[in-house]
């Protein structure tokens, strides 16, 4: 049985906002998001309902963590339409066969990378020198004043079931914006930095969904900057963001700030393995982690060499293609010299010509001798 299926209890029937937001929570850790956002949603109703404002302190972590999984809900979705695609009948041509192999390995990529991210940050680890108590989410990773993801709905003509599911994920996504940004908000001014580097965050991963990457980028980088102040420099946190803010450049083709991201995110976990290498007496757990580092490294690395590769292809793209404009513009320059002294000749023939029938001219016919 997966995890998500076990252990998950959300009573539709409670209305009282605590105990439904622990129950999201802990649905949201067992990846089941669509119980999470379920119970979230409720128990944010329910809290406005009774203070009369959606922009309460008391939302702050329910809006989170209901963003969250909104996120997560939209990603099972779109990976679930990427491996629900039709299969062709064999009459179908080879193309569409490619196309949907494609869309498969796309969506594999994708889970992959959200894997690797989710073990670069680990557990709890110190802030500010103190042990911290709450386990870091793990997700893979846009401004403030981006409107969200769109919500259109196209033309009016009846939708398909495909184009159906695909709306509902667009859906998600732009619920997921606007109840991240009112967390934004809340946690901006109780000034709780670390929840609101989450939010920040989590707004980036969003963005990212929806191909905002400049927008998934200002907010991943805002969110880093305020970990940054939070956590030792062997911080698995930081470690995760900075992997998901090379993951944002990366889609963004910033390759060079890409690697910076990843070299980065490399130097954090090697820091962490360090200071467990150094912890005495070591343990069992302590082991355990630095073998879960380790096996992480290589994997990071060959997102660098990676990066490395697409760099290289685009630098020769750029340089075959002016090389080329190059070559185009010294044969049209030589063409047009070409003309112009061909042009320049005939001018000179032209005017020789002129010169001699006016030396002719000059002399006129041979004088008849008077008569006697």
């Amino acid at each position: 049985m997966s995890k998500k299926m076990a252990d998950v209890s959300v009573d539709p029937e409670c209305n009282d906002p605590k105990e439904l937001f622990g129950q999201g929570v802990r649905a949201y850790i067992l990846q089941n998001y669509e119980a999470a956002v379920a119970a979230l949603s409720k128990a944010s109703e329910l809290l406005v309902n009774e203070h009369q404002d959606d922009m309460h302190e008391s939302l702050g972590e329910i809006y989170l963590f209901y963003g969250k999984a909104l996120l997560g809900l939209s990603r099972e979705e779109s990976e679930a339409l990427g491996d629900a695609l039709p299969k062709n009948e064999e009459s179908e041509n080879e193309e569409e066969e490619e196309e949907e192999e494609g869309s498969e390995d796309a969506g594999e990529t994708k889970t992959e990378e959200n894997n690797v991210s989710s073990s670069v940050s680990g557990k709890g680890e110190p802030e500010n020198g103190k042990e911290e108590t709450k386990e870091t989410e793990n997700l893979l990773s846009s401004s403030s004043d981006d409107p969200g993801p769109s919500t259109s709905k196209g033309d009016g003509a009846e939708p398909s079931d495909d184009q159906q599911e695909s709306e509902d994920v667009t859906s998600d996504l732009q619920v997921a914006w606007e109840v991240l940004e009112f967390a934004k908000q809340i946690f901006q001014k109780l000034d709780e930095k670390k929840s609101l580097a989450e939010a920040l965050i989590v707004l980036g991963e969003v963005s990212l969904e929806s191909e905002n990457f400049e927008s998934a980028i200002n907010d991943i980088k805002q969110g880093l900057e305020l970990q940054k102040g939070l956590f030792a420099k062997d911080s698995r946190t930081v470690a995760e963001t900075l992997y998901k803010l090379g993951m944002a450049y990366s889609t963004n083709s910033q390759m060079d700030e890409a690697i910076q991201s990843f070299t980065n995110s490399l130097e954090y976990l090697k820091n962490r393995i360090t200071t467990l290498k150094e912890i005495k007496p070591p343990t069992q757990e302590h082991d355990d982690e630095i073998e879960e580092i380790q096996g992480l490294i290589p994997e990071i690395e060959d997102k660098i060499a990676d990066m490395h590769v697409y760099k290289d292809e685009a630098i020769k793209k750029v340089t075959e293609a002016i090389t080329e404009s190059t070559k185009k513009q010294e044969a049209a320059s030589s063409n047009s010299n070409g003309n112009a002294r061909v042009s320049d000749i005939s001018h000179l023939v032209k005017r020789k010509r002129k010169i001699e029938e006016a030396d002719n001219g000059s002399e006129g016919p041979t004088p008849k001798k008077p008569a006697v």
